[in-house]
């Protein structure tokens, strides 16, 4: 830091978790930890979906959100970065679809 540059101050933000859609509160304190630890990003999610989401993360669970309904839910594995993540009732959905219009036709 230059000699004349003032210490950076911290305001509390107010934040909307991309998870459940509520407002959250971003700490000054929390604000100074992040820079400290030089994490680039704001919070994406409130601290009780970040909790939940750790939770089910150490059981080997993710949360996902479906690109079809937009519905959350929760998978085995982590939601795919190259196509949209499905729930469970749109993935059945699509895969008796593509079986009927796969399946031979009756002569």
């Amino acid at each position: 830091m230059e000699e004349n540059t003032p210490p950076k101050t911290y305001q509390d933000k107010t934040l909307y978790c991309k998870t459940c859609q509520r407002k959250f509160n971003w700490s000054a304190k929390e604000q100074k930890y992040y820079e400290k630890k030089g994490f680039k990003k704001q919070p994406q999610k409130c601290n009780s979906c970040r909790e939940k989401a750790n939770k089910l993360r150490n059981e080997g669970m993710f949360y996902i959100h479906c690109g079809l309904c937009d519905k959350e839910g929760v998978s085995l594995s982590p939601p795919p970065k190259d196509r949209v993540a499905l729930c469970e009732e749109c993935y059945n959905k699509l895969v008796k679809e593509y079986a009927e219009k796969s399946a031979p036709a009756e002569a």
